[in-house]
């Protein structure tokens, strides 16, 4: 199995990464908190990046995603890019919201274009005229609200959004746990204590260890979910692991960097309080693995 990515991913990763590090980064994300950095998502657009799975893959969607989640992009990038298109739904708006139920939280709730609907078996989309948003006041790194849908075309498959959805948040839990970890780790290089770096003290260097184990193993379920979008176990186990990785990234990265890692001045939080958010998102772990379970037992 060849793990690396091809010349074109390489370029493309390469061409992203310096995009989001002009356009994006936990500063630009704190100015635009409350809503989407519509400026970031022209230019996406204006670059083909929005569209990229058509051109380059499964694979070339999850490097952008990767990359909007490790810069902090105050945009639902991830949605637009990978969950998407992989759910079967090409033809979409710049900005495109997740809906799961009409009592659960939604991401950028009230700033979208439009809503991908998941309902069961169905999925459809929804325009933003033809939704109603609650705003729900949230620390979580994104503007929440609760959005009930009045009208939909509910034309797609469930099951194929609920996958999709799966593997986007495995893909934004690894970036945002890789981000979170060397943003610890460039503190405990620098902090001093006790006439040496804190990062030189075993227990420290064990969690910050930990953490990014697990953000790699995820990133590499997140990849192999996405080339497998039609294997719900291979989805759902990507997402269940992630979140657990979103807990132990959030945990050790806090544990490490002390209170000052809670200030939103210091800019830690822009991944830490996402992760929190994706934790729970789509049912959380529980729902995670009894689909795991459950694919497992039919398969049987």
């Amino acid at each position: 199995m060849d793990l690396e990515l091809s010349p074109d991913e390489q370029l493309l990763d390469d061409s992203v990464r310096a995009l989001f590090a002009d356009h994006a980064g936990p500063a630009r994300a704190q100015a635009t908190r409350g809503g989407i950095d519509h400026e970031l998502v022209k230019r996406l657009d204006d670059h083909g990046y929005l569209d990229v799975r058509s051109a380059a893959g499964p694979i070339g969607a999850v490097l952008v995603a990767e990359r909007a989640g490790e810069a902090a992009a105050a945009a639902p990038v991830t949605a637009r890019v990978l969950v998407g298109p992989l759910a079967g739904f090409d033809e979409l708006p710049t900005t495109v919201g997740l809906v799961g139920s009409p009592d659960g939280l939604v991401r950028y709730a009230g700033h979208c274009d439009a809503y991908l609907v998941l309902d069961g078996a169905r999925a459809g989309l929804a325009s933003a005229d033809d939704v109603e948003v609650e705003p729900v006041a949230s620390r979580a790194g994104y503007p929440m609200g609760r959005v009930r849908v009045r009208k939909a075309e509910m034309s797609g498959d469930g099951d194929a959004l609920r996958r999709a959805w799966q593997v986007g948040i495995a893909v934004e839990t690894s970036a945002m746990a890789f981000a979170a970890v060397e943003f610890a780790s460039r503190h405990v290089r620098d902090r001093i204590q006790f006439e040496r770096p804190i990062g030189s003290f075993q227990a420290v260097q064990h969690r910050l260890a930990r953490a990014y184990a697990m953000a790699q193993a995820t990133r590499w379920l997140g990849r192999r979910g996405a080339w497998h979008h039609t294997d719900e176990y291979r989805t759902a186990s990507a997402a269940a692991f992630a979140a657990l990785t979103a807990r132990e990234a959030y945990d050790n990265a806090h544990q490490v960097v002390g209170a000052i890692g809670v200030t939103s001045e210091y800019g830690m939080v822009e991944w830490t309080t996402r992760l929190l958010a994706l934790h729970t998102e789509l049912g959380g772990r529980r729902a995670h693995t009894r689909r795991v379970a459950a694919s497992r037992s039919s398969a049987a």
